[in-house]
């Protein structure tokens, strides 16, 4: 284990690589973690690892960061990129349809993210490709998402983000984030319920044959099932032999958020106005339920800000579909 991070970063001993060979994003990346790993030592008095080590009152909790924060550095070194499997992503995916650290430090600020707790990409190149199958069958694209919890380790909730994203959508000239709030501003989903940290793969419309749908059937009901969004999906999950327990429905803020990123990331990527927004034109039905009873259904993502409202099961509407979201096949990653 190295004894000083900032040597680590400068001098890079272990692969007999140097700092200023390395690419920009990794050596800025490369410094966060040394930052970091500093920190933990001034909390202990510490200078290097070694005295770390002989703290005893160093906590289970420091030791194991210290440790992840270190291994992020090797893998990012060696591997010569920030977030091991991105860039194979980005090959199979294309660039703007991958969002990592870096989008979401231009959404959320620079910091944000913390890096320690970013997890591997769980998603392998096969699960990867499958997404061109799909746009090729349903013509549905997917995107890949890192989702993040808030600076202090809480979880990102709506309420938080929307402070957060209005601030950059005000400073590249993109209008507003979310059109009104007021009716869900004491809800639980808006502000209690938020985002941790984990990869996504998460469609960028909503699937074929989900509009103007009931949102889903039970006993008693007057409609059948066929007639809902839940049917829509298992036939999505068919055609494309995508087993139905491995697609969910995002929840609503999952849902923005991905939105909101994907709208900032490809601003910055095509230029100020070429912004690719989602959900401009449809609505998203998700499963979470607000205090009055009905199911949250968020889109219509413009530039007058995407609306968040609600309806219950029974409702149909044209514009109103359901996004999924889709689990790896398998649990190895493109971080082995």
């Amino acid at each position: 284990m190295p004894t000083n991070p900032f040597e680590t970063a400068s001098n890079l001993t272990a692969s007999h690589i140097r700092r200023q060979d390395l690419p920009t994003h990794v050596r800025k990346y490369a410094d966060k973690l040394a930052a970091q790993i500093k920190e933990i030592y001034a909390k202990y008095g510490a200078k290097n690892f070694e005295e770390l080590k002989e703290n005893k009152k160093l906590s289970a909790q420091d030791a194991r960061k210290v440790a992840d924060l270190f291994k992020a550095f090797q893998k990012a070194v060696e591997k010569n990129e920030v977030e091991p499997g991105l860039q194979e992503a980005i090959e199979i995916l294309d660039r703007e349809n991958v969002h990592g650290i870096e989008d979401i430090e231009a959404m959320l600020g620079e910091g944000f993210v913390d890096i320690s707790k970013v997890p591997p990409i769980p998603y392998t190149p096969e699960d990867l490709a499958k997404s061109k199958e799909i746009k090729e069958k349903t013509g549905v694209e997917e995107m890949l998402v890192l989702f993040v919890a808030d600076k202090d380790g809480t979880p990102l909730t709506g309420e938080r983000m929307n402070g957060l994203i209005q601030a950059e959508y005000t400073k590249l000239g993109l209008s507003k984030f979310l059109f009104n709030t007021d009716w869900c501003k004491n809800e639980d989903f808006f502000t209690k319920l938020g985002l941790r940290y984990e990869w996504k793969l998460i469609s960028k419309q909503t699937i074929p044959g989900s509009k103007d749908k009931r949102h889903n059937h039970e006993p008693g009901d007057t409609f059948t099932h066929q007639d809902t969004q839940e049917f829509a999906i298992e036939e999505y999950a068919k055609k494309l032999d995508i087993p139905r327990d491995q697609l969910h429905r995002p929840e609503p803020f999952q849902m923005l958020y991905a939105t909101a990123l994907h709208l900032i990331a490809t601003e910055h990527l095509n230029g100020k106005g070429k912004g690719e927004r989602i959900l401009k034109d449809e609505y998203h039905w998700s499963d979470v339920v607000s205090s009055g009873g009905g199911s949250v259904y968020v889109g219509y993502a413009g530039a007058v800000g995407a609306g968040v409202g609600r309806g219950s099961r029974g409702r149909r509407v044209g514009y109103l579909g359901v996004c999924v979201s889709r689990e790896p096949f398998s649990t190895k990653s493109l971080d082995t």
